[in-house]
């Protein structure tokens, strides 16, 4: 947990108070720096009670809480997990067929996430072979929404 709690209390401690209200949301846009094309992110958002994502396969959002994906972790009905396994089985037929999208988990971790993100990586972890990513957040930071139809 060292290196995201260390980011999480320098962003609380070096953005100045006054340099955007946390109460105004603040709409940000990724730059992938470096990575490939094809390369297709999935954002998969650790709040401090829950994690939300968009299962590309139900087109559908889910939000856990943070009891939900404990009761995950321990085998009890692992929807998160069945879902990263499918990404990765759907980025093995992918390259098998020489095609060159791969799709991404990133975790985008807000401060009061750090934990979620942690419990999030065991699950992940499971499953050898998937690449993921994590993105430090500020409270107030909006990702552009991610579903079937969306631009982002």
């Amino acid at each position: 947990m060292g290196i995201l709690a260390f980011l999480s209390i320098s962003f609380l401690l070096v953005v100045p108070q006054d340099a955007d209200s946390p109460a105004i949301p603040k709409r940000i846009q990724f730059e992938w720096v470096g990575a490939p094309g094809y390369v297709k992110p999935i954002f998969i958002r650790c709040y401090g009670n829950r994690v939300e994502y968009y299962n590309m396969f139900q087109n559908q959002d889910f939000s856990l809480s943070l009891d939900e994906l404990m009761d995950q972790l321990q085998g009890e009905s692992p929807e998160l997990l069945s879902y990263l396994v499918q990404l990765f089985q759907l980025n093995v037929k992918i390259k098998k067929q020489f095609g060159k999208t791969e799709y991404y988990p990133l975790l985008l971790v807000y401060p009061d996430g750090v934990l979620t993100s942690e419990l999030l990586m065991v699950v992940i972890d499971k499953i050898g072979g998937l690449k993921y990513g994590q993105e430090p957040m500020l409270p107030n930071w909006e990702v552009p929404y991610q579903g079937l139809n969306s631009e982002g």
